[in-house]
């Protein structure tokens, strides 16, 4: 016991694990970043089908994780092997139609899934199996931890490099991705391991050189290729480890003044590492033409409509950074406002304390030992996966933290060093420290007290059901309503009763349970107009997704909020009125409705109950329908109008844009207006350049541009959108908003609907 109070790294890893296995309980299943997916792969290769053969769109339940490095997934598979997972299935079936992933703004829906009771203790099928896989993730977490140690213990000392794996250690999001079942944590391990090797190789002192020669020699160059294996099969990113194992191998044999260091190093590194991946990219080539399955991958990811500037990158840092200290869920569930900021000091006191670190160096010391080498391959790799996470942020949206946390020796490395600047006291002649800086456990106390707080303070009650509304149910006006004979409708009110585009308005409802039900039904709230278009609406599951109908009990009445925000892009004026009722997102089909008591206001007609008075008032000022949307090259979409919202195929339409130049405008730009069916085709339209041109923009000065044409004959009766954007010719490349809130990479705007006629 006495010999365990000494080594401090042992508590740290301890106080990991229990963090990690508290978190792995707390939070829901699959209800992690590509969780579902990746165990889809586990459960592929649990129920006998081999590794999966994937195909570009393709619909498999493992989605794009089909042709990831099947490492993890093999492991996890094996481990699990022995549970009846025959469920799992079922459990996919319950993804949330309404999930908002991604977006940490969302009051509601933050669930991927439509969880069940029966996900509860004790676990059984594929909720036991999915939790085996969380509890070897976290023993690879623990892993990556001892190994960053490790590979800092020649860089720092012993102190010091414990401090370095402590940071990691209570770093929410890497206890969080730890919990996960995630092919994530078989990259930090297998990296992390990798690197500690390699950091030896090249530090080692000259009297210990012939540690890396002979037999125990050879077995060491045999484990970094073995772990350099392991790497590959983990993920692929791992591939610039390759490079780095020969970079080292090279310094290593450099100086040694050593060619057979050189040569048997090189055969004994890349020939294991050849034996234990190289199967995995010959498979590749085999089936898909491309060793790294790049092509299949793309082919099946959200892509950006066009490749992401310097200006989208910064923009999306700010997700990259929440994402890196603590962003849960689905990239959903974050902190408050004030922790990001306690977060952004820490980055700034690290930033700050490199510089002095630096110049401290400049003026002090200046020496370079073989130190520096090893601290050189763990920056380079640290480069290599920020090189990597650019290249697929230009194609893909991929601001998520996580795909750092492979490099945790090289930024525990700069956060120490750091740290360590901040009080020279502790720093001995010639540059050697003597204990770990206090301001750096000081960081480590705060987070691990962060993290202690975070399963229970943010996890947990981001997926409790809300409390039913009982108090105000007396404001409603009453209604009988009745569902298909499964549920029905006891009151209803809507406010207020005049709004304006942008403006949320809430929607309160009283349901009750008459039978028990086997489906989860979608509550729809839709602002409906005269023309019967759909000008605002709110699909959800009940309790913002937390309490599906399939568990609510007969006899039990809840009374429900919903808020559903009119478009900014609305057309005014406007009037309409509430439709409200529940249907299966899986056939489309709702549930027919029957009025049993005529009340003031409200009505039904087959599938929807009727109610309210909402009056769209246009707004004040010279633009109508006015917009603020900015598009790259200082240019802005100010507002626009309709020379008529329905229309027959054949008839005319114009359709008014007003730009205005934030500022020079760089290109020469053809705008256009196109009128697009539910489908997305193009059922009209019309192309021009603007008068004057656009390059001749002055800033401030508003343009008026119209575009006249005729609705296509073919168009099919429906509800239609107006598409407005600008192009360059002769490339056709789009304009990109600058920010595109739920359209990533966005190039055009949808404007207010219209409604084509029968002819």
């Amino acid at each position: 016991m006495q010999n365990l109070v000494r080594r401090p790294l042992a508590w740290i890893i301890g106080g990991f694990v229990l963090l990690a296995t508290l978190y792995s309980v707390v939070i829901p299943p699959f209800e992690t970043p590509d969780e579902i997916w990746h165990f889809a792969f586990v459960q592929h290769l649990v129920s006998g089908k081999g590794l999966p053969v994937s195909a570009p769109n393709t619909q498999a339940l493992w989605r794009q994780q089909g042709v990831q490095s099947p490492g993890y997934y093999l492991a996890a598979a094996a481990l699990t092997a022995w549970i009846d997972q025959s469920d799992f299935p079922d459990i996919y079936a319950r993804a949330n139609p309404h999930a908002a992933i991604g977006r940490p703004d969302s009051p509601d829906n933050i669930n991927f899934l439509v969880h069940h009771a029966s996900e509860g203790w004790p676990w059984r099928n594929t909720v036991l199996a999915l939790h085996i896989a969380r509890f070897f993730s976290i023993f690879l977490g623990a892993v990556t931890l001892w190994a960053t140690q490790r590979a800092l213990r020649p860089l720092l000392g012993d102190r010091r490099a414990t401090l370095g794996a402590a940071l990691f250690a209570f770093l929410p999001q890497f206890i969080f991705i730890s919990a996960a079942a995630s092919n994530d944590n078989a990259i930090n391990a297998t990296a992390t391991l990798t690197l500690w090797l390699l950091v030896l190789l090249v530090t080692d002192p000259a009297e210990r050189r012939g540690r890396w020669t002979g037999r125990r020699g050879l077995l060491r160059f045999v484990a970094i290729g073995v772990l350099l294996g392991l790497a590959l099969l983990s993920k692929l990113s791992g591939l610039a480890l390759a490079g780095l194992a020969g970079l080292a191998l090279l310094l290593a044999a450099w100086r040694g003044r050593s060619w057979r260091t050189l040569v048997l190093g090189g055969v004994a590194i890349f020939v294991p590492a050849l034996l234990v991946a190289g199967w995995w990219f010959v498979r590749n080539w085999t089936l898909y033409a491309d060793p790294l399955a790049w092509n299949i991958w793309q082919a099946n990811i959200l892509l950006r409509v066009t490749p992401a500037g310097w200006e989208t990158i910064v923009a999306e840092l700010v997700s990259l950074e929440r994402s890196f200290w603590g962003l849960f869920g689905w990239l959903n569930v974050p902190y408050p406002s004030w922790v990001y900021l306690v977060f952004r000091a820490i980055e700034v006191i690290i930033a700050a304390g490199l510089v002095l670190a630096a110049g401290r160096w400049l003026v002090r010391s200046r020496r370079i030992d073989w130190r520096w080498a090893g601290g050189g391959l763990l920056m380079l790799w640290l480069a290599a996966l920020a090189v990597s996470w650019v290249r697929f942020m230009r194609i893909a949206p991929a601001a998520q933290g996580r795909y750092f946390f492979p490099a945790a020796p090289a930024l525990a490395l700069l956060a120490v060093v750091a740290f360590g600047a901040w009080i020279p006291g502790l720093i001995r002649r010639g540059g050697r420290p003597q204990h770990a800086s206090p301001l750096g456990w000081g960081v480590v106390g705060l987070l691990a007290v962060l993290s202690v707080l975070t399963p229970v303070w943010i996890v947990a009650p981001a997926y409790r059901p809300p409390a039913s509304a009982a108090e105000l149910a007396p404001r409603l006006t009453p209604v009988e309503a009745d569902l298909a004979g499964q549920f029905a409708v006891l009151g209803v009110a809507g406010e207020p009763a005049i709004a304006a585009p942008g403006q949320p308005l809430t929607v309160t409802v009283s349901w009750q349970a008459l039978a028990p039900v086997d489906a989860d039904y979608s509550v729809f709230v839709h602002l409906v107009n005269d023309d019967g278009l759909v000008v605002a609406q709110k699909d959800t599951m009940p309790g913002g997704g937390q309490r599906p109908t399939s568990q609510w009990l007969p006899g039990e009445t809840r009374v429900e909020q919903y808020r559903v925000v009119v478009p900014a892009t609305a057309y005014t004026p406007d009037h309409g009125w509430w439709a409200v009722g529940l249907y299966d997102h899986r056939t489309e089909e709702r549930l027919p409705v029957t009025l049993h008591s005529p009340a003031a206001g409200v009505a039904a007609n087959d599938d929807q109950i009727l109610f309210g008075d909402v009056t769209l008032a246009a707004a004040a000022g010279d633009i109508p329908n006015p917009l603020s949307i900015d598009f790259l090259d200082n240019v802005t979409l100010l507002g626009y109008s309709l020379s008529a919202r329905s229309v027959s195929p054949g008839d005319p339409l114009t359709v008014t844009l007003y730009w205005q130049a934030r500022g020079p405008v760089s290109g020469d730009y053809t705008t256009f207006a196109h009128l697009l069916d539910a489908s997305g085709q193009t059922r009209g339209g019309h192309d021009a350049t603007t008068q004057p041109a656009t390059r001749d923009w002055q800033p401030g000065q508003v343009i008026t541009d119209i575009h006249s044409f005729t609705v296509a004959e073919d168009a099919p009766p429906g509800a239609y959108q107006i598409e407005a954007s600008l192009y360059t010719r002769p490339a056709f490349d789009r304009l990109t908003l600058v920010r595109s809130e739920g359209a990533e990479g966005a190039d055009r705007v949808l404007l207010g609907q219209l409604r084509v006629n029968e002819r």
